[in-house]
């Protein structure tokens, strides 16, 4: 009678087991030790985080999301230097596409044209972009001053993301606000007629997210909570903090000029 007592506590354990642990034994050990690493830093133990981390690389250097979990999860966020070291070696190591990514856009944050684009032409890198919709060459040409050569870019991107043809305005109706803003910037910084890429999304709108007010929110809060870099990659942060601002500023005051 004491077995059958203990029964249905003896079945939910195995259900834990099979559904739970199982799985997560199943894992890589590397995968392991970044799930131990989110953990810890998930109950405020940034340290012992970094360390897992830490250790996770010097036991895998061939696997490239044990660097990119560093670089992005590094309990002293402002030490950019640091990061981005690891993140080179990471690269040199694993020739991985994701971090040729991450480094390509850390290179583009500080102003070094020339290093990003070696990274962001690289065919596996742009298909990279074109999964994720990041289109960072039309960043890049916008930040360069080529604006003819952004907004040649922009569209080319986005046509073949979507495999889409049609006229280029019903092509940007489409697209949100967050994606909308850049072509906007180029138009308006080459001259052109900006505020008709803008009127494509209303300026205000019950949908969250699908308005230009929804979006101006989202960018107010992401710059408040923007954290200063102690160092840049090359070790003086003022211009990677310098652009990093201007990034946001340059869209905000956009959309309030619009609004």
């Amino acid at each position: 009678m004491r077995y059958i007592l203990f029964l249905p506590g003896a079945i939910f354990l195995l259900v834990i087991f099979f559904r739970v642990v199982l799985p997560l034994l199943k894992d890589p050990a590397w995968k392991r030790l970044i799930n131990d690493a989110r953990y810890e830093r998930s109950k405020e133990n940034p340290g012992k985080s970094d360390l897992l981390l830490e250790k996770a690389i010097k036991k895998y250097p061939s696997i490239g999301q044990v660097y990119l979990e560093y670089f992005l999860y590094y309990s002293d966020s402002s030490d950019l230097q640091k990061r981005f070291l690891l993140l080179l070696e990471g690269y040199k190591n694993t020739r991985d596409t994701v971090l040729g990514f991450f480094i390509g856009n850390t290179y583009l944050e500080e102003g070094d044209y020339i290093n990003a684009l070696h990274f962001l032409e690289q065919k596996k890198i742009v298909n990279y972009m074109r999964d994720k919709h990041i289109p960072l060459l039309a960043q890049l040409y916008y930040e360069e001053g080529d604006y003819n050569k952004a907004s040649l870019e922009y569209e080319q991107f986005y046509r073949i993301v979507f495999n889409d043809e049609r006229p280029l305005n019903e092509l940007l109706s489409e697209q949100s606000a967050s994606d909308l803003i850049l072509y906007s910037l180029i138009i308006h910084e080459a001259g052109g007629e900006w505020e008709s890429v803008m009127s494509l999304i209303p300026k205000s709108s019950v949908n969250i997210e699908s308005s230009w007010r929804d979006y101006l929110d989202q960018l107010q809060n992401q710059l408040k909570n923007l954290k200063p870099a102690i160092t840049g990659i090359n070790g003086d942060p003022g211009e990677f903090n310098q652009k990093r601002k201007l990034y946001y500023t340059s869209r905000i005051d956009l959309i309030q000029s619009w609004l």
